[in-house]
């Protein structure tokens, strides 16, 4: 029985989701007018493509793919985060031989499938728990292997399509507003984690319509929590106005469950590098000594990534600051730091300069086997967004793609890697996959699940 006090909270959570005439925004802050009316019709697809599995018309490796496209185009549940489609692909990547796939096939089969009930659907948490826990544990990289706490999320996403009246998908963000307003205590095992959230979560929705006066649904219920969302990503450091300034307004303003991190991104990003932002903002020093300062910071960022660095930069001549390398893929980025405090905008000598790299180092890197070749400037803001200078650079050079990066963005992507133990991989991935201008809010919807 949740106590009265955190009832109380639980009615003001959902009278200021009325107050605020149930909007529901995206990562952007753009709203989603009816998402509801979107699931069911975009659900209607996806029943399809899950029963085409179940039977066997399409097999594990086209299941994969086809709920990949699905979701890239309706990322109406935030699949498509690392709990969702990434922890999918290194399942399915982590099954060397046939006889391991036939294994994970046969039990996805059975674990996507609707439950009977709880506590089938415990069984179900179980099983799939039990597989993922044997590989992770037996792998010498953990962040190459599928994550067990990424188990619940996945399975009740599927349960969810299944029946959206019953089963109620364990958002992580949901998690963390339970445990703000105190609801909230650790769980032994992934099947105790879902069974008490699926508890609570029913006695959310009975306390909510005894408030209301009608019954709750599932979306409903989780709208009002996603909406209530308050964790900042931003370190509070006392002594800068600046950031204080940050986490002042981030109390008073409710935001989306996708627009800030789900963690502070300070508790995993390096010291060496969590003063990117601040370097960038630099006023009192030289251009150079900024300069030079805040290329090393961006430097060390790629290196701590994974990257196969070649540092350049100040005192090497005309020359971008840095190579960022990936040999396994033959793919490498050439990398321009630009700390400017008010928003870096190109020049034209800088648009010279940015073809006298390509034109120095494609031929370079391509000696060497890469194949695949990318430009990134990285710097606090972006007074442009170069369209058509990116344009004429993809379309007339060796460059497969011109990414506009945010430091914000960068430290976030380095803060992921490190707690959710990403692979190198899938950092260039979300790099070249996110269009070419990134902020660190395209990160977060990248690998913070909703």
């Amino acid at each position: 029985m949740i106590p009265q006090n955190i009832q109380s909270q639980i009615t003001s959570i959902w009278d200021k989701y009325i107050t605020d005439n149930k909007k529901v925004v995206d990562t952007k802050g753009n709203d989603l007018e009816d998402i509801d009316s979107k699931r069911l019709e975009a659900i209607e697809t996806l029943k399809i493509i899950v029963q085409d599995f179940i039977t066997g018309a399409i097999d594990i490796a086209e299941f994969k793919t086809d709920i990949d496209s699905f979701n890239k185009q309706n990322n109406l549940w935030g699949f498509t985060s690392i709990k969702g489609q990434m922890f999918f692909n290194l399942l399915l990547k982590t099954s060397d031989t046939d006889e391991q796939t036939q294994k994970l096939t046969k039990l996805l089969k059975q674990c996507v499938a609707e439950p009977k009930d709880l506590p089938d659907a415990l069984n179900q948490i179980e099983a799939l728990d039990k597989y993922v826990s044997a590989i992770f544990n037996k792998a010498p990289d953990k962040r190459k292997a599928p994550n067990p706490g990424s188990v619940c999320y996945f399975l009740s996403y599927f349960w969810q399509i299944h029946n959206n009246q019953v089963w109620q998908i364990m958002y992580s963000s949901m998690i963390v507003s339970f445990t703000e307003i105190g609801l909230w205590q650790e769980p032994r095992s992934q099947k105790e984690g879902y069974e008490n959230f699926f508890n609570l979560n029913e006695e959310i929705k009975q306390v909510l319509a005894k408030h209301t006066g009608r019954s709750i649904t599932n979306w409903e219920a989780e709208h009002s929590f996603w909406n209530f969302r308050k964790i900042t990503a931003y370190p509070k450091k006392e002594s800068k106005p600046k950031e204080k300034k940050l986490v002042e307004t981030t109390k008073e303003t409710p935001i989306s469950a996708l627009a800030e991190a789900s963690f502070d991104i300070y508790d995993y990003v390096p010291r060496v590098v969590a003063n990117l932002i601040e370097l960038g903002n630099e006023t009192e020093t030289s251009s150079s000594a900024k300069g030079s300062k805040y290329e090393k910071a961006v430097c060390e960022v790629f290196k701590q990534l994974g990257f196969t660095v070649q540092q350049l930069g100040q005192g090497t001549g005309r020359e971008p600051d840095l190579i960022a390398i990936h040999k396994e893929e033959n793919v490498a980025f050439i990398v321009d730091a630009k700390a400017y405090a008010n928003g870096y905008m190109m020049g034209a000598s800088d648009e010279r300069a940015i073809k006298e790299y390509i034109n120095h180092y494609c031929p370079k890197l391509k000696k060497e086997g890469i194949q695949r070749i990318g430009f990134i400037i990285v710097s606090n803001a972006f007074k442009s967004t170069f369209e058509e200078y990116i344009n004429d650079i993809t379309w007339k050079t060796d460059i497969k793609r011109f990414v506009l990066l945010s430091s914000d963005a960068l430290l976030h992507l380095l803060a992921y890697r490190i707690k959710d133990q990403k692979t190198l991989s899938e950092v260039v991935d979300t790099i070249i996959s996110l269009g070419t201008s990134i902020s660190a809010q395209d990160i977060i919807q990248q690998f913070d699940d909703i």
